[in-house]
């Protein structure tokens, strides 16, 4: 099945605990999605971690251990406190077990390989939260989390008889080996359920086992759905035809590709926007415990920046205000706070205090997050929004990118000009490597959150004035995933590699091994 980028599945999301999309995000979905294949809370889980990439180094420090645990258990990611995983999961009976050293990983980006039950399932953290079960026993498969899907476990001597019982689905078929097939039926109505149970109970002869998986994102893959336009170019001329502004697109691009009604779209941005504005607020109060190599800071440069009495430093005008918001959004996601992710749990401050700062109410501010959704669209047709594989410019470049775009719109700049100031955003970024230290979301990300909310205005103010970046969005992004893809093959650099980098990751290792049973 064919499918586009969502803005709310790809872009403004996914709705969950800090720090990260990649790493906190998607290894809940993960375990979410592996609950659902063995049809209940398992007893005993042992997963290895792909030992080539960066999901090892990070798993510990972004709390990937406790996320997983969590999808696993069945909490709701948006209520639960994931710092309970591990005395949960003695509640419930869930031994589980991690190992980082001993498989290759198949050169999958954030690979794992799950051994539950009598299963063999191998799933990625593909970027941005989105994830992938690609193979069950040798089974090869594509499970996104973005349908409804009904999983039927044979063996090869009976699937293609099982096949004709669901011809009219289009059923996958997958084999491993002669006692291990799989068919899949992938659907995008909820209520074709009952359906497939009756086409289940009358072959039920042919199969061991059935699943029925729910989605993991908020919208539905739809067979046959089209979007109004792709790329940059193709939105300028959409607009034009429509005479529709760029956060009208955005919600018209939306509702071709999810289905629901433009009404129902703003609707969910603005739902979305109210769990920004409580970041917001949380992040400027500070009273939370980050776990890690920092604290809180927001509250305290907000004070002094703001303080016209104070002559120790430059006044920088809406950035006084902006730029500690944007590092309080990132210390309360440091601390398993709901965030959304913007577009990655890395970048998560850039885009609500920027809109925050200049917009002059919270409808005007829906209508530009809706603005950072649609640049960031058309960015994730070839960039998957992950600092392990495109670098951290991947998710700071764009998210202020986003930014820049939602300014120009509040500015009541043309579409172009919002375009503009996201390619003149994405020169600006280009070529951040990811270096965290310690595996965690903290340095140099959070400070890069500052400097990227400073840069977005100055992009939006300076197309707004005139200025010309020349090249125009789509070129200049493509140029950007070849230079990230380029980044992500030079290891061993930035700050985690310093001295005092490598010091505070081995201590930071052993505090988190000593507190959380790894």
């Amino acid at each position: 099945m064919r499918s586009y980028p969502s803005i709310f599945n790809h872009v403004l999301g996914p709705v969950a605990p800090g720090p990260s999309s990649s790493n906190t995000a998607a290894p809940y979905r993960i375990g979410d999605l592996v609950r659902q294949i063995v049809g209940h809370v398992p007893e005993k889980v042992f997963m290895e971690l792909a030992s080539s990439t960066s999901f090892a180094r990070t798993f510990l420090g972004s709390k990937s251990d406790l996320a997983l645990i969590s999808g696993l258990l069945g909490k709701d990611k948006t209520k639960y406190d994931i710092a309970k995983a591990y005395k949960d999961a003695k509640k419930a009976g869930l031994a589980i077990e991690f190992d980082t050293k001993s498989w290759k990983g198949l050169g999958t980006m954030k690979g794992s390989r799950i051994h539950v039950d009598d299963m063999v399932i191998i799933a990625d953290s593909t970027g941005g939260g989105t994830v992938l079960i690609k193979e069950i026993d040798g089974c090869q498969l594509d499970i996104k989390g973005d349908s409804y899907v009904l999983m039927l476990f044979t063996d090869a001597a009976r699937i293609k008889k099982l096949e004709k019982g669901f011809k009219k689905y289009s059923p996958v078929c997958s084999t491993g080996d002669d006692k291990k097939a799989i068919l899949t039926v992938f659907y995008s109505d909820p209520a074709e359920k009952k359906e497939l149970e009756k086409l289940a109970k009358e072959n039920e002869k042919l199969f061991r086992k059935a699943s029925f998986l729910n989605p993991v994102h908020p919208v539905v893959c739809r067979e046959k759905a089209e979007p109004p336009f792709q790329t940059a170019k193709e939105m300028e001329a959409f607009c034009r035809k429509k005479r529709c502004s760029i956060w009208q697109a955005a919600v018209k691009y939306e509702a071709a590709i999810s289905g629901w009604s433009e009404k129902a779209v703003f609707d969910y941005a603005t739902e979305l926007w109210d769990i920004c504005l409580e970041g917001i607020g949380r992040g400027a109060e500070g009273n939370f415990d980050i776990n890690g190599m920092i604290t809180p800071k927001a509250n305290q440069l907000l004070k002094k920046y703001i303080n016209k009495k104070n002559k120790k430093f430059f006044p920088a005008g809406i950035l006084d205000f902006a730029v500690p918001l944007s590092l309080g959004v990132m210390e309360y996601s440091n601390s398993a706070g709901i965030i959304v992710c913007l577009p990655t749990g890395g970048s998560s401050g850039i885009v609500p205090a920027a809109i925050y700062s200049a917009a002059p109410d919270v409808s005007a501010m829906v209508k530009a997050f809706l603005t950072a959704g649609v640049i960031g669209v058309i960015m994730a047709r070839t960039n998957n929004f992950s600092g392990g594989g495109l670098g951290c410019q991947a998710e700071i470049g764009c998210g202020a990118a986003m930014a820049a775009a939602s300014l120009v719109q509040l500015l009541g700049g043309t579409v172009r000009q919002a375009c503009d100031a996201a390619s003149m955003t994405l020169q600006c970024l280009s070529g951040l490597v990811c270096d965290p230290v310690a595996g965690t979301v903290q340095v140099p990300c959070i400070a890069r959150n500052m400097s990227a909310t400073a840069t977005a205005f100055v992009c939006a103010n300076a197309v707004m004035a005139g200025f010309d970046p020349v090249i125009p969005f789509d070129e200049e992004h493509d140029a950007f995933v070849t230079i990230g893809k380029i980044v992500c093959k030079c290891k061993g650099i930035g700050a985690t590699t310093t001295p005092t980098g490598q010091k505070i990751a081995a201590e930071l290792q052993k505090k988190y091994t000593k507190s959380r049973k790894v």
